[in-house]
């Protein structure tokens, strides 16, 4: 009774409408997708009968955008619930496409544009929900960015781009937000990371064409952005997803697992920077916010201590001890974990060199 209530209570939640206003900070992320297709799940150690995520989808079906203003939920987001859909799209060109991680970060850059453009002063703090540290971001002498170059856009797309950085490297350190699950699968998936830069490349494309632009406009025209460069990627149809799913089953994923075991996902991509090749592919497309890093002199996201996070126990004395972590940071986060999962039999992150076309 208890397993079906609560099945119960997450699709009802899912079924309520998203209101997002105007100018709405994007809250959390989208709780969409897990590393795989025809994935299975269990509540603690009791599988879910006749329970099956394709996670897969269509260029076609990237019709709809919803601003994130947290109200999405994991049943909605599976079962069609909510107007958007997301899942995976395997591309000759990038790779696996993880939508949800596009739609965040294209979503975060255009607030963060909006924020700083929309300022009263020079400086500005952001503050944002927690993830494991308090998450917060610090602007100054913002009246010496070019506004004719777009320069407020193109920091707000790397700035958007740290933060999902973070997010990978606190899902592995035992993030909870979604259907209180720790999301391990997700932690370093070997096309998130891609997916959210492409993300911050469209936003960014649609603030150059229209500096002006409404957060109403943004929703209504991010779908047919998000197609076209899908198109540029050489994206593919739902069968061809699934049978190079199927190709690294037991590779790069596990299809005996069952969510939200960890090891859904066995290889891993722990690498970080400003300058991206798509997982997978031969001759992928490349993908860079390099060319604005030094924007980061007007903004820097920061971490800032926080409760005592029993996973950060691993991490050396003067890390764990430091008051603000900064993307400075994020790669010896990142190898610590790597060193970690390298341990376990089930990891093959020796195979993320492995192609698929």
């Amino acid at each position: 009774m208890k397993f079906a209530f609560l099945l119960f209570s997450l699709l009802f939640a899912s079924l309520q409408p998203s209101f997002a206003s105007t100018d709405t900070v994007p809250v959390g992320l989208r709780p969409c997708c897990a590393f795989g297709t025809g994935l299975k799940a269990e509540l603690g150690s009791v599988p879910v009968p006749f329970f099956s995520i394709n996670n897969v989808l269509d260029i076609e079906d990237i019709d709809a955008h919803e601003f994130n203003d947290g109200s999405s939920s994991v049943v909605g987001s599976l079962f069609g619930a909510s107007k958007e859909s997301n899942g995976l799209i395997f591309s000759n060109k990038g790779g696996f496409i993880d939508t949800a991680h596009v739609r965040d970060t294209a979503d975060f850059t255009f607030y963060l544009y909006h924020s700083i453009k929309n300022r009263d002063s020079d400086t500005l703090s952001i503050e944002l929900t927690e993830e494991l540290r308090e998450r917060r971001i610090e602007l100054t002498n913002l009246g010496q960015l070019d506004s004719k170059n777009h320069e407020e856009a193109k920091l707000a797309a790397v700035l958007a781009f740290r933060l999902a950085q973070w997010h990978e490297i606190a899902q592995w350190y035992g993030l909870v937000s979604v259907g209180g699950f720790k999301e391990y699968p997700s932690a370093f998936s070997p096309e998130d990371l891609y997916s959210n830069m492409l993300g911050a490349h469209i936003a960014l494309e649609m603030i150059k064409i229209n500096p002006n632009i409404t957060q109403k406009k943004f929703v209504i025209l991010f779908p047919q952005y998000f197609r076209k460069h899908l198109k540029r990627l050489d994206a593919q149809d739902k069968d061809t997803t699934i049978d190079r799913f199927k190709a690294i089953d037991g590779i790069w994923w596990d299809s005996s697992k069952r969510l939200p075991d960890k090891w859904v996902v066995k290889t891993r991509d722990y690498h970080f920077s400003l300058d991206l090749v798509p997982n997978g592919v031969s001759d992928g497309t490349p993908s860079s916010l390099s060319a604005y890093a030094h924007l980061e002199e007007f903004g820097q996201f920061q971490l800032v201590k926080a409760d005592n996070i029993k996973s950060f126990d691993i991490l050396p004395d003067a890390l764990k001890s430091k008051e603000i972590w900064t993307f400075e940071d994020f790669q010896t986060l990142a190898n610590i974990a790597k060193a970690e999962d390298d341990k376990h039999t089930n990891n093959r992150n020796d195979a993320l060199s492995m192609k698929l076309n």
